[in-house]
């Protein structure tokens, strides 16, 4: 059966062929610097995250032990900022 419209039928054909799919060999970007960076401050994130909530928990309410809790606050506060910095500056 012939079509009516050649354009049409052209367009149909293109559209049904198989398009290239580009997949990543395995390689990847990260430099053994940038693991040893990353890895760095996450463990620094997750130690000063868990030193907040124990010393929330257990370390009653003096002056050294709220000064040591903001510490830790400001350091895994700024640690989860460095995190999103490391990965925004890895995809962009």
């Amino acid at each position: 059966m012939e079509s009516e419209n050649p354009r049409l039928e052209r367009a149909r054909s293109y559209a049904s062929e198989p398009q290239e799919i580009h997949v990543l060999e395995g390689k990847s970007d990260l430099t053994p610097r940038f693991k040893l960076i990353f890895s760095t401050v996450a463990a620094l994130t997750a130690l000063a995250l868990i030193l907040n909530v124990l010393l929330a928990a257990f370390g009653g309410g003096s002056d050294q032990v709220q000064a040591a809790a903001g510490a830790c606050s400001t350091t895994y506060m700024m640690g989860f900022g460095a995190i999103v910095g490391l990965i925004g500056g890895k995809v962009a």
